[in-house]
């Protein structure tokens, strides 16, 4: 399998091409995509079943999305997000909870709605995310 690099500048600059054109709406469309990068890293570490998260975590880390991750059953903490921005005014990384609402669904056996509740681009001193099971399931 190959793999490209980006730069967090490079990053964050194609971020705001899509905001550009499509304001607030291209948050969904980075979420997804992060869906889409979790599947991935879901199969990868499916082949350790008894270290999935341990397994996720480092191929997360490895990927460059995160400087440290850790893992709760209902929180994840993340140190260092390639998505943050210092001095934004909202919370940005919306690949990253993606990429762990599809990690934590595999791992919990549910559906879950993921929120980014601390943000290093608000000035918190980590990301964190929120995990609810969602109603009605």
């Amino acid at each position: 399998m190959r793999f490209i690099r980006i730069s967090q500048k490079e990053l964050a600059k194609l971020r705001l091409l899509y905001e550009s054109v499509m304001s607030h709406a291209s948050y969904g469309l980075f979420y997804r995509e992060g869906e889409t990068l979790g599947r991935e890293i879901v199969e990868m570490a499916s082949g350790d079943s008894d270290a999935f998260l341990e397994t996720a975590g480092r191929l997360i880390k490895g990927r460059g999305w995160v400087e440290d991750i850790s893992f709760t059953d209902h929180r994840v903490f993340a140190q260092g997000s390639i998505e943050s921005i210092p001095g934004g005014s909202e919370a940005t990384c919306h690949r990253l909870r993606g990429i762990i609402h599809v990690i934590m669904e595999k791992h919990l056996g549910k559906k879950l709605l993921c929120l980014e509740d601390k943000c290093l681009s608000l000035g918190d001193t980590q990301c964190e995310f929120i995990l609810r099971e969602m109603e009605g399931n």
